[in-house]
């Protein structure tokens, strides 16, 4: 409720109103003192209406305590003065929440329900120390009977702080939590059932129990409890109110387990249960709706943070995809060049430069998508039986050119009696790649590189990489496999890359079931990367007879890509390898191309203009039976699975190189078709 929206007279009127009915009907209650009663609700309707409209209300409060006062007991001058308590109460107690434990918000919390409690009690002791004193000097009360007027008042008062305020509160206060659904609605409805039959049980003189007064009611506590862990302050609020007004009913008619000697001693009893129940309730209630505010708030967090996640991964997907479709075309571009006959040495050194940069950049991209796949725990291996003195041998080959540039001294010392792994080719091959290329970058030119193997146990593998760089530092070593680490910012610039190949490599070894470290004595003085796998014994040796290899013949090949660069590279290269070429650059072209010729194999990229090649592939399947082999910039598992799905044999992922492509139209050609 916006206190704003409602004017201030109309407001004034209808609290003055509201209060001097519930003042009226207490004082039926009043034993010790006509003006004190044990149950006074008028003080938590005054608290309630300062928090949920503002102090611009207190006359209501002061004209309806003066009213109630002047036409009870005393005079003018002790109802000005009982008035004046109960408004300064209310003022007091309305600050002390509003100051320190969140205003109408206060029941969110269960720190702010003790807090209101204790806000209650405090405030709670100015109405009776004005009210008292004033009756007392006026002659209507005894001052011999000060403090059994004071107590009674006082408890009324602050009962009435802890039991009508969180109600009133709570359903004045807009809250999202209000809305019930079907099943909520029937087991709310249900609880206050059995809240009311229980407490009629304990109060109501039903049965021969509450009627001999026995102390039973604490199998009222379950129901409440189990009302604030399933619902709302409101609604524990709500069966607290309910469960108060049938104990004050019975026990005002002799019946439950709080009666005593005199009306006033049991009723001052059962509010002080009623208060405590109270505050443990309501306490309960804010705490679990607290937690269910925080596993909501984590559930939108994660949801987000979810959301987030696929953005990143679309965007690295389509980042991927724009990166490499401009790469295959300078890779084609290049082995047209390089087969174009002699060329001196200063242009061969220029091509092996841009070739040298162009798959580097390529290894940053599939650097990039090999963390998101191992982030996400979807990176998928095929593991087989490995030599891993082979796997050395042609990577040490594949790096030696770069090493011998920088005139760097590679050396094997492999000394591994069992060298033989499991593991996906691939990816093992990988892992050393990167422990190598890492040693050659950070090492100065004239630098020394040892790769050695050993079994430093019966069936362990050792394979260490050592280098005479620059070494690092103790303090980067507790970080240096984390992702874009590259230590401090000056050898980032000097050094560059994305710092994501050691960290790769480690995750990779993890899932080899096998071990990465790193060791280094500092700055320097060089590093050693040690890569520690089970061995397994060496497959059997099975000897084939030479088949012959069977001769290449021109293909009829539908090529559809719509990069311009890319269609018209590939295909100047398949037409001087003795293919006849079709070269299209959407869905419909090359589905009115393939009508009109017979084709013996399609070669299409994923992302088409007017569709995907996913589509297209299908389609021929479904008229010819031709196979396909995709190229594309998406190279995720679940881009690879999706174009396997509709019926192209391979995935080839930009930038092609000319080699791979033919390794793939041969094993597609010799393959039977399905």
């Amino acid at each position: 409720m916006n206190a704003r929206k409602i004017p201030t007279l109309p407001a004034i009127s209808v609290l003055t109103l509201i209060y001097l009915i519930a003042g009226k009907l207490s004082l039926h209650l009043a034993f010790v003192h006509k003006s004190a009663s044990p149950v006074w609700p008028p003080a938590g309707i005054a608290l309630a209406a300062l928090l949920v409209l503002g102090f611009r209300v207190w006359p209501a409060i002061f004209v309806g305590a003066f009213l109630v006062n002047l036409t009870t007991v005393g005079n003018i001058f002790t109802s000005f003065g009982i008035a004046s308590g109960n408004t300064l109460e209310a003022i007091c107690g309305a600050w002390l929440v509003n100051r320190f434990a969140g205003g109408p918000r206060v029941f969110d919390r269960p720190q702010g329900v003790f807090t209101f409690a204790l806000a209650a009690l405090i405030s709670s002791a100015v109405a009776p120390t004005a009210g008292v004193s004033s009756l007392a000097v006026g002659e209507f009360a005894q001052w011999s009977n000060y403090w059994p007027i004071w107590l009674t008042w006082w408890l009324g008062d602050a009962s009435g702080d802890l039991v009508v305020a969180p109600l009133l509160v709570l359903w004045s206060v807009s809250a999202t939590q209000r809305k019930w659904n079907r099943k909520q609605a029937v087991e709310v409805s249900v609880l206050l059932l059995l809240l009311v039959l229980l407490a009629e049980t304990v109060f109501g003189g039903w049965f021969p129990i509450s009627a001999r007064n026995y102390p039973i009611s604490f199998i009222c506590g379950p129901i409440v409890i189990w009302t604030a862990f399933r619902f709302t302050p409101r609604e524990t609020a709500t069966g607290i109110f309910v469960l108060s007004a049938i104990a004050i009913w019975g026990t005002r008619h002799g019946f439950g387990p709080f009666i005593l000697q005199t009306e006033n001693q049991s009723l001052l009893m059962l509010q002080s249960w009623t208060a405590a129940l109270t505050i443990t309730a309501m306490a309960i209630a804010a705490a679990i709706a607290e937690r269910n505010r925080a596993q909501a708030a984590i559930e939108q967090q994660k949801e987000t943070v979810e959301a987030a996640n696929r953005t990143k991964d679309n965007f690295l997907a389509m980042l991927s995809h724009e990166l490499r479709t401009p790469l295959t075309p300078v890779m084609a571009a290049l082995d047209t060049l390089e087969s174009d006959g002699p060329r001196s040495s200063e242009s061969k050194t220029s091509l092996s430069m841009i070739r040298r940069n162009v798959e580097l950049e390529s290894q940053l991209i599939d650097d990039l998508l090999d963390l998101t796949r191992i982030t996400k725990d979807k990176l998928q291996l095929r593991f087989g039986t490995l030599d891993a003195h082979e796997v050395i041998n042609n990577v040490v080959e594949i790096c030696r050119p770069e090493a011998q540039a920088r005139n760097l001294k590679l050396n094997l010392n492999l000394r591994g009696g069992t060298h033989h792994v499991s593991g996906d080719a691939a990816k093992f091959q990988q892992i050393v790649w990167n422990l190598l290329k890492n040693a050659i970058k950070f090492t100065a030119d004239h630098g020394e590189i040892t790769i050695s193997s050993s079994n430093p146990e019966p069936q362990l593998l050792a394979i260490a990489v050592h280098d005479t760089g620059i070494g690092i530092q103790p303090e980067i070593m507790n970080r240096i496999f984390d992702p874009f680490e590259q230590g401090e910012r000056a050898f980032q610039r000097r050094y560059g890359g994305l710092g994501l190949g050691l960290a790769i490599s480690k995750s990779l070894a993890q899932a080899h079931g096998g071990t990465l470290i790193a060791q280094s004595e500092g700055r320097d003085r060089g590093s050693t990367f040690t890569l520690t796998m089970k061995t397994v014994p060496p497959p059997a040796r099975i000897v084939k007879l030479t088949e012959p290899v069977p001769e290449s013949r021109p293909l009829r090949i539908l090529l559809v890509d719509d990069h311009q660069d890319t269609c018209t590279a590939l295909e100047r290269l398949l037409v001087r390898r003795g293919h006849l070429v079709a070269a299209a650059h959407n869905v419909r072209s090359a589905m009115e191309t393939a009508a009109r010729n017979p084709f013996d194999l399609l070669i299409s990229d994923i992302a088409l203009p007017d569709g995907t090649g996913t589509e297209l592939m299908t389609y021929l399947r479904a008229i010819s039976q031709m196979p396909g082999i995709a190229i594309s910039g998406f190279g995720m598992n679940g881009d690879v699975e999706k174009s396997i799905e509709a019926g192209f044999s391979e995935h080839l992922v930009k930038p092609v190189k000319m080699e791979n492509l033919e390794a793939a139209i041969d094993r597609v050609m010799t393959t039977p078709s399905v």
